[in-house]
């Protein structure tokens, strides 16, 4: 299966992945073949991309590391919770409390999913509506920062607290409004300064009815500062930022990077984690490199060009190899077709990726080709 921008969809695709709305009610089921008034509707609703099956592939399946219900059930308590505070805000107390034991059950549904996971590495981009990008990203940053903590041997209990403290981060922008927060064009700097105060109203909310354990709200309080002090809003750095918090600034950024904003398109995961590393210093070295080590690059069903001049599609990824897939080689470098054969880049260390190939750069015979 493969990801594909839904300006480039054909009537006849096979949809791969169930696609929701904002609210998180579906609207096309995986298995579904494309009529021409499903992309037209996709398109009015301003869905991204979508996942279709690729028959050159047909025996690669790419799963979450959660299950996709519980995913969707995440989203819809923190969306619960986000639009009950901003709404009702006289009313904090009775939802937090209320919300509470939804959430932790939620939690704990991840954590044991994650656990059992015997090959915990992100190949799925998350596709988000422009009004549920909040939610699915805390849902997403917890799922990431969970990822990070399991590799680094967390007890249970550090990670209940740790994603309890991802999921409610944002929780603070209930406060900001949204004509700052759904800008398209450059925040102004009182603007920007508005949009600094977030972490503190999360705060603030969090340890007055005292709901969540101290380092939990660390995270909500913390998770824009940087190690070199350039963050805010405290300016801390180093090791007066705590660890949750350093995990939780590494999978924040790197999940605003790969979704679609107002003001700019999301990026692939491999230019994602290239920003990311340009920018090490503002990050724990140490936590940063066990976050890479679970992120694909180059998710299964990117299409790539090999510096051997070969193209071929992506079949499989290791963790701790986040740049050296298994690729299936199915083309020369002007696409002239070989005899399929697949080669391991962990193994072919002479052999790299060097470029992804854009699904605008095929042709409408070649996507009509490879799709069901």
């Amino acid at each position: 299966m493969r990801k594909v921008p839904v300006g480039l969809l054909q009537p006849g695709m096979k949809v791969a992945r169930p696609v929701y709305d904002s609210m998180g009610f579906l609207l096309l089921n995986s298995g579904v073949l494309l009529k021409n008034e499903y992309i037209i509707k996709l398109q009015e609703l301003q869905v991204p991309s979508i996942y279709i099956e690729d028959k050159r592939i047909p025996d690669i399946v790419v799963e979450d590391i959660v299950l996709e219900e519980t995913r969707q059930k995440a989203t819809c308590i923190v969306r619960s919770i986000l639009n009950d505070i901003n709404k009702q805000p006289e009313k904090n107390f009775r939802t937090l409390l209320f919300t509470s034991k939804e959430l932790n059950s939620v939690l704990n549904d991840i954590i044991t999913q994650l656990l059992q996971n015997p090959n915990l590495i992100v190949n799925l981009s998350d596709i988000r509506l422009a009004d549920n990008y909040t939610f699915a990203h805390s849902v997403n940053v917890a799922v990431l920062a969970l990822t990070t903590a399991i590799s680094l041997g967390f007890s249970r209990s550090d990670l209940h607290k740790l994603g309890m403290g991802a999921f409610l981060h944002d929780l603070g922008k209930t406060k900001i409004p949204l004509s700052i927060l759904n800008k398209q064009d450059r925040l102004l700097p009182e603007e920007f300064a508005e949009i600094q105060k977030h972490p503190r109203y999360g705060y603030d909310l969090v340890k007055l009815y005292d709901l969540i354990d101290a380092s939990s709200a660390a995270v909500i309080f913390q998770h824009h500062e940087r190690t070199n002090g350039n963050g805010y809003p405290q300016n801390l750095t180093g090791e007066e930022i705590h660890k949750f918090a350093k995990i939780c600034s590494i999978v924040d950024v790197y999940d605003a990077l790969v979704a679609d904003r107002p003001y700019r398109p999301a990026l692939p995961p491999h230019k994602a984690l290239e920003i990311m590393e340009g920018a090490g210093e503002e990050f724990d070295l140490f936590f940063l490199q066990k976050f890479y080590r679970h992120i694909a690059a180059y998710p299964i069903g990117t299409i790539v060009g090999l510096s051997n001049g070969e193209i071929g599609i992506v079949t499989h990824n290791t963790v701790g190899f986040p740049t050296r897939p298994n690729v299936r080689v199915f083309w020369t470098k002007d696409f002239q077709k070989v005899n399929p054969y697949e080669i391991d880049l962990k193994e072919k260390i002479d052999i790299v990726v060097d470029r992804v190939i854009e699904e605008k750069e095929l042709s409408e015979a070649e996507l009509l080709n490879y799709c069901s």
